[in-house]
């Protein structure tokens, strides 16, 4: 026992002496005694003194970039494990060796097919093959190694020498296959960009060479084919090779994360702050932020964190009032109250790589962004989530003021937690942004993120998509409902209607029009419409009958600049009086007429189209029309009669809107008269003009000749004359 103590504590000693000799301290008289040491003895101690500033490094940079330090670690172990079996193992000298040696050699292949999630990786892009490839390589490479240890710990009758040279040689070719493939990747990139350059084949094939060395050199020592030195000098070279491509890969880690490439000329401290930070307010701008957070999750998977994402629902008033350039100088005031507050929270993302933390990031407009760490919290999300809300609140001043201006803002705020709401930083934030978009239509103050808005997004999405191609494709079901006189029943007209069937279910105009919009094909809607309506006036002009057909324009998105043209060229294409064709615009679209819509409209009636106002209630702001324009009919909607007859307030309201068209001398006619119940109520106030399902449903625009033989032998004195 005394005898195996002092010779580890000569090891210690020697190891220590050789540590210093590596790192250049022998010149120290201190040194100057210590004892010779051996040729192995002098490497363990090189290898410890290269290898250790290496991995602290390594360690040191993890929050930084992805590293797989543990790699270079486990390399160094086994390379010093096989040394000091060679130094001063004498009854395991072999077994320990070729253990170690068969770690060694698996780790060096290992780490460069290890997975990593960085995309900035300068490999990440051609690391070897695909996801499936490395799986099954790395499998088998370990799978050699696992069968070479079992065989020689438990198989002691197998020979280890040829198993060791079999095993070894077997990782080599997986190694060599890898290195072709490899470089068909990057024979097949330098194609594409002729100006890319990269060394990294170069640096791969040297360590399988020198590898190859080791392996033969370790198989020729066990025959007692060369000496120990050269096996020595063939492991240490093979480490050295290793180490190189290492610290390579990691400098190239280290560049492809910095904010700014430094290439020509040096970027003064100003200028490096502009290009981070939001001009404005001083804060770390979206781009920085985005940065600085997915540090944070790559340099700590387990920690969990919420973005919040916030704005003054009233500052827009501050724009219109102040304009842009006196405005910025409230937005400063506001978003210096608001990092004042949060400075000394340190459970916030810092956003600034300054001394001085800036927990606060701009987002694009007016939008704010900050990140909290849940992790520490004792309490629930939410609870702290909300109570940081609060606290923002809090630090707005009551008002804010410039000159003599002076306006009380108030903050809403919306939510979203990484690892919930989404897996990468600028999808959480991203969604974070959308539930502050629900938290301003409801008027709320904070709103958490709802997944089931994203099944909704992608199920609107799918809808657009099949209105879009039904649209195209002329895929949509017309029929026109008629319009009658109540007093002898006599046809005044008819409205052109259209449904898209979608699940089976038929959906009218103003239920999918909004689709229409966002899938960019509402003006070839507007199109199909038109030439439907003018295939039906043709069909009446054949049976000699001028009756006017009507058809709905429920959005100003469907009134385009070369509407008038298109229907120009109907008219001429059917030879048919633009005075049969009426076009219906809701309240809505009548009130929010721009100069471009009021435009058309004149445009229209230049033509002598008629103009009738649908669902009107009789708003001033369409009062003001009707006094300005003439309009062919005025259509109100009937369906409130049903609700209840004895209702008084619909009641007057109808009867006040029939007294009033009556008056104007506007033809009126009642709508959504889907009842007798309502075709009643409707008569007694007085109206004359009705169209329903009670009249009738809908009739094919193919069908309307057979229709109107079965109306007249119904009612022989409404058939109009010619």
């Amino acid at each position: 026992m005394s005898y195996c103590y002092l010779g580890h504590l000569s090891l210690i000693k020697r190891l220590f002496a050789g540590l210093a000799a590596s790192l250049g301290l022998l010149s120290f008289p201190a040194f100057a005694a210590l004892p010779v040491f051996s040729f192995v003895e002098f490497n363990i101690a090189f290898v410890l003194g290269l290898s250790l500033p290496v991995l602290i490094i390594a360690a040191l940079m993890k929050p930084v970039v992805e590293i797989k330090w543990r790699f270079p670690a486990l390399i160094t172990l086994s390379l010093l494990s096989m040394l000091y079996a060679i130094a001063y193992l004498h009854a395991y000298q072999v077994i320990v060796l070729l253990s170690s040696g068969m770690i060694f050699m698996t780790l060096l292949y290992l780490w460069p097919f290890s997975k990593t999630n960085d995309r900035r990786d300068s490999l990440s892009e051609h690391r070897f093959l695909s996801s499936t490839a490395k799986k099954f390589s790395n499998l088998g490479i370990s799978s050699c190694a696992i069968v070479f240890l079992v065989l020689l710990w438990f198989f002691p009758k197998v020979d280890a020498y040829n198993s060791w040279a079999l095993c070894s040689f077997v990782i080599l070719l997986i190694a060599a296959l890898h290195l072709v493939l490899f470089s068909f990747n990057q024979i097949r990139k330098r194609e594409n960009q002729q100006d890319h350059k990269n060394t990294e084949i170069y640096r791969l094939v040297i360590q399988w060479l020198v590898s190859l060395t080791y392996v033969v050199a370790m198989f020729l020592w066990l025959n007692t084919t060369i000496d120990i030195v050269w096996l020595v000098i063939a492991c240490v070279l093979s480490y050295l090779v290793t180490l190189i491509n290492g610290s390579w890969f990691l400098v190239q880690r280290v560049l492809a994360v910095l904010p700014i490439k430094v290439e020509d000329e040096k970027i003064s401290i100003e200028d490096l702050f502009s290009f981070t930070h939001d001009p404005a307010t001083n804060l770390p701008s979206y781009q920085q932020a985005m940065i600085r957070f997915e540090q944070l999750v790559k340099s700590s998977e387990k920690k969990k964190y919420a973005a919040i994402v916030f704005k003054s629902v009233n500052f827009q008033q501050v724009n219109a009032v102040l304009g842009h350039h006196n405005s910025d100088i409230l937005l400063l005031q506001l978003a210096y109250c608001l990092q004042r507050k949060v400075v000394d929270k340190d459970s916030l993302v810092n956003f600034d790589v300054e001394k001085q933390p800036i927990r606060l990031a701009r987002l694009h407009g007016l939008h704010f962004l900050v990140v909290v760490d849940l992790t520490a919290s004792h309490h629930p999300e939410k609870i702290v989530i909300n109570d940081l809300c609060q606290q923002l609140s809090a630090a707005v001043p009551d008002a804010m003021s410039f000159k003599s201006f002076s306006l009380n803002f108030k903050l809403i705020f919306g939510a979203a937690i990484f690892g919930e709401h989404g897996d990468n930083v600028s999808e959480v934030i991203a969604h974070a942004g959308d539930a502050l978009l629900l938290t301003e239509t409801e008027q709320q103050f904070l709103t958490y993120f709802d997944n089931s808005s994203v099944l909704y997004t992608e199920q609107q999405l799918l809808l657009m998509e099949c209105l879009k191609q039904d649209i195209q494709d002329e895929n949509l079901y017309w029929y026109i409902q008629p319009q009658i006189s109540l007093s002898d029943r006599k046809i005044t007209g008819f409205e052109l209607k259209v449904h898209w069937y979608h699940g089976g279910k038929p959906q009218e105009l103003h239920e999918f029009v909004q689709l229409a919009e966002h899938s960019g094909e509402v003006y070839l809607l507007t199109k199909h419409m038109i030439k439907q309506a003018f295939k039906v006036l043709s069909t009446l002009n054949e049976l000699g009958l001028s009756l006017p057909v009507s058809l709905k324009l429920s959005s100003k998105n469907l009134l385009e600049s070369d509407l008038v043209d298109f229907i120009e060229m109907q008219m001429k294409h059917h030879n048919i009086s633009a005075k049969y064709f009426l076009i219906e615009l809701t309240e809505t679209v009548i009130a929010e007429a721009g100069d471009r819509v009021n435009a058309i409209i004149a445009q229209l009636k230049s033509l002598e189209i008629g103009i009738v106002i649908d669902n009107f209630s009789g708003s001033y702001e369409v009062l003001r029309y009707l006094r300005k324009m003439s309009f062919e009919q005025v259509k109100i909607d009937c369906s409130q009669l049903g609700n209840s007859v004895e209702n008084s307030a619909d009641k007057i309201i109808i009867d006040t809107l029939v007294h009033l068209t009556r008056s104007m001398q506007i033809p009126l006619v009642g709508t959504r008269v889907d009842s007798n119940t309502i075709l009643r109520a409707f008569e007694s106030l007085g109206g004359e003009c009705a169209q329903g399902n009670t009249i009738h449903r809908g009739v094919v625009p193919d069908e309307i000749e057979i229709w109107l033989e079965k109306w007249f032998e119904q009612y022989p004195d409404s058939q109009p004359r010619v």
